[in-house]
């Protein structure tokens, strides 16, 4: 259903109440000339009258009735209204036969109970537009509120990794020191203000990944086996959900450089063929680390699937394999154009 402004919901609900009003009392005045104060009875039985009668019970149960919590006041106000429609259908028998006949008065009594029941729903209908309308914005806003918290749960991860590598070189008086902060200092100003937009394109993304992967040489050295490739023109004007890609850059080199640097490696790769983006990451494991592996099924793949579930339901796919020497993860999405 289309989401409808506040405004646009007032200016059909007093539309439906102006034309209702209008209606009922356009045919209640006509019939009132005709039939007052000559024919009473007629003025009594007409259809203006029961159209009156029919909205009004309408209006009091929707309104009012329905609003009462003791089941017994509910109850007493239905039968009242019953025998006001009962009544009705056997004054218009009356009118019309002169004589009082079961089966008759029962064609009129469920004539009017249906009229009645059908403005109920009108009143309904025409109300639920603003609860729909409210529904639909709210679990708008809980989406949106869920995204926020998933991606949020990535930036602490990646800080207290950031600042761990950072208190090592501190620890060394290294003179990449300064240059780790002003690398840290641009990653962080994308967190805060670049990512802020629903999507941001795929170039800002892969430069993100650079900027982290640089933070990670000068931690463990330029020599570190730590490979990112990129196939084909990335540059292509795409979209994705940010810090979806880093997670897995991040896991690997939780995994695969922090717990035994001799030998580690991390081999990142992207392809990008056309709308289809194809993210690859690879790392060591060492069978001394065994304990490890119950860590690695921890809060980041985790918070991974459910964004990858929430924000690419039918377009993303992630596969993991395990070895005894490689941790593999490959995400596949279908990226929206710019």
């Amino acid at each position: 259903m289309a989401q409808l402004s506040t405004k646009t919901i007032q200016t059909i609900q007093h539309l439906f109440y102006v034309g209702l009003v209008s209606f009922i009392g356009y045919h209640l005045v006509k019939t009132a000339y005709y039939f007052l104060p000559d024919n009473i009875l007629f003025f009594f039985t007409s259809d203006a009258i029961e159209n009156f009668i029919c909205v009004l019970i309408a209006f009091i149960l929707y309104h009012y009735v329905l609003q009462i919590e003791s089941l017994w006041k509910k109850t007493v106000y239905v039968v009242f209204f019953i025998v006001i429609l009962v009544a009705l259908a056997s004054l218009k028998e009356y009118r019309i036969y002169n004589i009082h006949r079961f089966e008759k008065t029962y064609d009129y009594f469920t004539s009017f109970l249906g009229r009645s029941l059908l403005f109920y729903l009108l009143f309904y209908f025409v109300h639920q537009l603003e609860t729909l309308t409210k529904y639909k914005t709210l679990e708008k806003e809980l989406h949106l509120a869920k995204k926020q918290l998933l991606r949020n749960q990535l930036h602490p991860h990646f800080l207290f990794n950031a600042f761990n590598s950072l208190y090592s070189l501190s620890l060394k008086n290294s003179h990449e020191t300064s240059e780790y902060i002003l690398k840290l200092s641009s990653m962080m100003r994308y967190m805060t203000d670049e990512s802020h937009p629903e999507k941001v394109s795929l170039s800002k993304e892969i430069d993100f990944i650079h900027q982290y992967i640089a933070i990670e040489k000068i931690r463990f050295g330029k020599d570190a086996n730590i490979l990112f490739t990129l196939a084909n023109d990335t540059s292509e004007p795409r979209l994705i959900e940010p810090f979806l890609l880093i997670t897995l850059v991040e896991n690997a080199f939780k995994h695969g450089f922090y717990t035994n640097v001799k030998n580690a490696y991390v081999h990142i790769a992207l392809v990008l063929d056309n709308h289809e983006l194809l993210f690859s990451v690879a790392n060591s494991v060492f069978k001394k680390q065994h304990f490890q592996e119950t860590q690695r099924k921890g809060k980041g793949l985790d918070n991974l699937k459910n964004r990858l579930k929430l924000l690419y339901p039918k377009n993303a796919w992630l596969t993991i394999s395990k070895t005894e020497t490689e941790f593999k993860a490959e995400l596949k999405i279908v990226l929206d154009d710019v």
